[in-house]
């Protein structure tokens, strides 16, 4: 795409409608039932990647929409076709959502064949709002943010999701290690762990397993920030698996870290 901060505007622009309409349900009781895969969905997550499709429909009806309850798609709604890539997330931290902590957010990447070019994260129930486009940097809530870089884990926060996922993906011995080694460790999931990163107020964020739309609006922000973002192998994050955000000093440690653990094992 050429004009980046168009899409940008866009993206901020729906995902900002996105959390409104999210938080109409909010702490209301909305109704939700369980997915395929066991995950749940709620009201309020249909209701929202509904409306965001709408609108990129009506602002770029030759795109394609890949969204975590809809699946990928044209624009129109039928197959999807060469060409750049909205990826959504209605409601990223779906539990905190259900429960009422207030740790979730609205997610809109947009893929092109450069790669993940624009990222927002909105997440109402915090007041907090990130952004990104490749080349422009990276701000919350419209104040520039970067990532802070440390000289080594004993003086690194790091953040990491649900343990037992760890242990499930064969990684508990990683996981035990990287906490073992940090000054201050913090049990934060989904998108905020990525994020408190990139402003700088942590420098280790690792989960075991995310799916594209988990991760697709966080990429620009966390690299125009100045961190880094990969499959914990340290290869180039691919759509789906293991997920490592480090500031820029100490991710080639942590990836070096993961493949020694993998070696001994």
């Amino acid at each position: 795409m050429s004009d980046r901060q168009s899409a940008l505007e866009f993206a901020t622009e729906i995902a900002h409608l996105g959390g409104d309409i999210a938080m109409k349900h909010y702490q209301k009781g909305p109704a939700m039932s369980r997915k395929k895969d066991g995950t749940w969905v709620t009201e309020a997550d249909l209701a929202v990647e509904a409306e965001l499709r709408a609108r990129i429909a009506k602002a770029w009806p030759q795109h394609n929409i890949l969204g975590e309850e809809q699946g990928h798609t044209s624009a129109s709604g039928g197959a999807p076709t060469p060409g750049p890539t909205w990826i959504l997330d209605p409601i990223d931290g779906t539990h905190n959502y259900m429960a009422g902590i207030p740790v979730w957010a609205t997610l809109v990447g947009l893929r092109t064949e450069e790669g993940y070019v624009v990222g927002v994260c909105h997440a109402p129930a915090l007041g907090e709002t990130y952004e990104a486009a490749v080349g422009s940097g990276a701000r919350m809530n419209g104040r520039t943010i970067t990532a802070a870089d440390v000289d080594t884990l004993d003086e690194a926060t790091t953040l990491f999701g649900d343990p037992q996922g760890f242990i499930d993906d064969g990684l508990g011995q990683f996981l035990e290690e990287l906490v073992g080694s940090s000054w201050r460790i913090r049990g934060f999931g989904d998108f905020w762990g990525h994020m408190l990163v990139a402003r700088g107020a942590a420098h280790v964020m690792v989960e075991p397993e995310l799916s594209v739309w988990d991760v697709a609006a966080l990429i620009p922000i966390i690299e125009e920030a100045g961190a880094r973002i990969s499959h914990l192998d340290g290869t180039t994050w691919s759509g789906r698996g293991s997920c490592l955000t480090a500031c820029a000093s100490l991710h080639p440690h942590i990836v070096g870290m993961a493949q020694d653990v993998a070696s001994a094992g």
